[in-house]
């Protein structure tokens, strides 16, 4: 199993994570255990509370949103199947809505970010393309490992013909 950097939260800050939340603000950190010296952007850490309880996994962001959630378990998130899983519960509920095979649209959003569990990926398909964007340092550095991952991801979920990766897209800070 895999160790990751251990954030632990202040006293009560728990709270909203507990609602899912999926942020965790630089100001709810208490205490930080690292093997080395820092924590780099981008990288998967362990949320616990202050008692110590595990609680959510998540990618590092320096900036006011210091964590974006990825999971409230503790599973593996490295692995490509965890991500190609994601793509496809958001194809699902896009399916479920009507967006997937309408006639009457073929534009929609396949994954939100946060509201898909997937924080900082946004997926467009217009007709038959797909367009990835990885707007968080974790998206782009450790969690899609790259864009062309998600692309991937996609092409194996929703099968649109042609897959596009927008990558200049500005690296949000908080």
């Amino acid at each position: 199993m895999t160790t990751h950097p251990r954030i632990f939260l202040r006293r009560g800050k728990e709270e909203s994570l507990l609602r899912r939340h999926p942020w965790i603000f630089s100001g709810a950190i208490g205490r930080v255990e690292c093997p080395s010296d820092t924590i780099a952007e981008g990288e998967i850490v362990d949320v616990h509370t202050a008692a110590g309880d595990f609680i959510a996994r998540g990618h590092y962001q320096i900036g006011s949103i210091a964590v974006r959630v990825l999971t409230f378990a503790q599973e593996p998130i490295d692995a490509a199947a965890w991500w190609r899983a994601r793509i496809r519960s958001a194809c699902e509920v896009r399916r479920t809505l009507g967006l997937i095979g309408n006639a009457a649209t073929t534009c929609y959003r396949l994954v939100h970010g946060e509201g898909d569990s997937l924080p900082g990926l946004v997926i467009d398909i217009y007709g038959t393309t797909a367009v990835v964007q990885c707007h968080s340092v974790g998206c782009t550095a450790r969690g899609c490992r790259s864009p062309r991952r998600s692309a991937r991801s996609t092409a194996s979920v929703s099968q649109p013909s042609t897959t596009r990766v927008r990558r200049r897209c500005p690296i949000r800070r908080d």
